[in-house]
């Protein structure tokens, strides 16, 4: 993060631009072998083993993602929060983040046919949902600074430990 802003620094975009886009591409990529691979022959074959890469892939980018997203608590979520910067479309960032977490800790331990097939369902639509909301965050947060920008009240550092901390990332 910058000092002067509340967007992330470019480092720290690029991991959580990253990782993100591994989760949803391996997501989405995964789902298209489950619902158009089960049937006999080479493609069969080929989804299957497709399906089980995705899979590990996935879970790997879920987990540098959580590192990200620790990361980014105190370097953005709670500085725009105590500002009261863009907090309805960061509130249902977080639920989303947490519901996809949630949904996808359900699908690796859940015991239950039924609750699996439930925090399936769940976890596609709410990870399809993902990119629109991250559209949509990122476009109110760009609109509210170019305004507080235009208005003459730059955001500043909140203290000297966020800045020095805002410059390592």
């Amino acid at each position: 993060m910058r000092s002067d802003s509340f967007r992330l620094s470019p480092r720290l975009r690029a991991w959580f631009y990253g990782t993100v886009g591994v989760l949803f591409i391996t997501g989405v990529g995964w789902w298209f072998f489950d619902i158009l691979g089960h049937g006999d022959g080479n493609f069969g074959e080929f989804a299957a083993i497709a399906r089980v890469w995705l899979l590990k892939l996935h879970g790997a980018a879920a987990t540098l993602t959580l590192i990200v997203l620790g990361t980014l608590i105190p370097l953005h979520v709670r500085r725009g929060w105590r500002a009261n910067l863009n907090r309805t479309s960061g509130l249902a960032m977080s639920a989303l983040c947490i519901l996809l977490i949630v949904t996808g800790y359900a699908l690796y331990y859940a015991g239950g046919e039924n609750l699996r097939t439930f925090a399936s369902g769940a976890h596609i639509a709410l990870g399809l949902a993902l990119p629109v909301l991250l559209v949509w965050h990122i476009v109110r947060g760009r609109r509210a600074r170019r305004a507080r920008f235009k208005a003459g009240s730059a955001p500043r550092a909140e203290s000297s430990s966020l800045t020095t901390a805002a410059k390592l990332h």
